[in-house]
Formats: C-alpha cells, sequence, structure tokens
C-alpha cells in the first residue's frame, strides 16, 4: 500500500513537473514573441518617421516645372548617335511639382536609351499633354516595324538598362507618377510618364 502510494506521488510530482516545464516554455515562448514585437514596432516606426522626413524634404525641395522646356532641353542631346526628334507640345504649360535635377535625370536616361537601341536615322516621337489630373509624356519609335519595339523594352528585366530603367521608375516614384511601356495612338508600343498634374 505504502509502495503503491509511493508510486502515485512520484507519478504526480513528475506529472507536474512535466507541467510546469511546459507553461514556463509557453511563458518564455510569449515572453520572446513579446519582445520580437516590440522591436519590429520600433524598427516600423523609424522607418515611417525616416519615410515622412524624406518627404518632407522632397517637397521642400520641389518646385512647380513646366514640361515642355524641359522636353526641348533632353531632346536635343542624342548622345552621339544620329537619331531625330519630333517633339510635339502643346501651346500651354504642363505643369508639374518636381524636383528639377530628378526630373531631367529622368528624361536623360529615356533619351539615352531611346538613342542605344533605335537605328541611326530613326525618329523619336515625343508627345507631352495634359490628361484629366495627370501630365502625360510618351515617347515612341516612328520607324519602329516590330510590334513591340526595342524603346518598349526599357523595363524587361533581362536588358542591359537595367539600373536606368529602376532609376527612372524610383524618380517616377517619387514624384506619384509611374513611368511603363504602353502604346499611343498609332498602337506601337513605346514608353509613357505619368505624373500628377499641378493645378
Amino acid at each position: 500500500m505504502a509502495a503503491g502510494q509511493l508510486q502515485s506521488g512520484n507519478l504526480g510530482v513528475v506529472i507536474a513537473s512535466v507541467i510546469l516545464l511546459g507553461l514556463g516554455g509557453v511563458i518564455c515562448l510569449m515572453g520572446s514573441l513579446f519582445l520580437a514585437n516590440l522591436r519590429q514596432g520600433a524598427k516600423a516606426r523609424e522607418l515611417a518617421a525616416q519615410a515622412r522626413q524624406g518627404a518632407q524634404q522632397r517637397l521642400g525641395a520641389s518646385r512647380v516645372q513646366d514640361l515642355r522646356p524641359l522636353l526641348d532641353a533632353a531632346s536635343g542631346d542624342t548622345h552621339g548617335k544620329a537619331i531625330r526628334f519630333e517633339v510635339q507640345l502643346p501651346p500651354q504649360a504642363v505643369p508639374v511639382l518636381a524636383i528639377e535635377a530628378e526630373l531631367r535625370e529622368l528624361l536623360a536616361k529615356v533619351t539615352a536609351y531611346a538613342a542605344s537601341v533605335m537605328r541611326a536615322g530613326a525618329t523619336l516621337q515625343v508627345s507631352a499633354h495634359a490628361e484629366g489630373e495627370q501630365a502625360v509624356i510618351h515617347w515612341r519609335d516612328l520607324d519602329a516595324v516590330d510590334a513591340r519595339p526595342p524603346l518598349a523594352r526599357f523595363f524587361d528585366s533581362a536588358h542591359a538598362a537595367g539600373a536606368s530603367a529602376r532609376a527612372c521608375e524610383r524618380i517616377a516614384d517619387h514624384h506619384g507618377g509611374r513611368i511603363y511601356s504602353a502604346p499611343c495612338a498609332g498602337g506601337v508600343l513605346g514608353l509613357t510618364l505619368r505624373l500628377p498634374l499641378q493645378a
């Protein structure tokens, strides 16, 4: 009888120990998850504060820019290759809120890419207009024979101009816009940049 009680008592101690160890493990796990969540929350707040600060700095550096003279200037640089330009600009201003240096960089990168992939003597059509609440710039190779000409492949991941394409996407995104491959009225794919129009 005493031996049975002793065994029952030992079994009870073992079960209680296992339960306590399990509870300790659960408490440790919950504590580590709580600390991890605290760290992630602090990091998220820090990143959000950095993003706000960056946005405020960008806003402070931004000025209202008319796209027409910027496009005229970008079209004058063929990067040593003989391509022609057909620039179609509206008589009225196409104002956007932008950092001029970054916008010039984007336009220069697109022009450099076009000059590198279009054949000598081909014509790059550059048009700009206001469409609703957006300023729209479109580049098109007027002498392209393919449905998807090299100009429209600027964003293909395998293309050598990948770094320039990513930089253009980043600049467009920073200004609340986007740049992408799209067809124009003629149906041939080209490049389109859309930016918020400044009232």
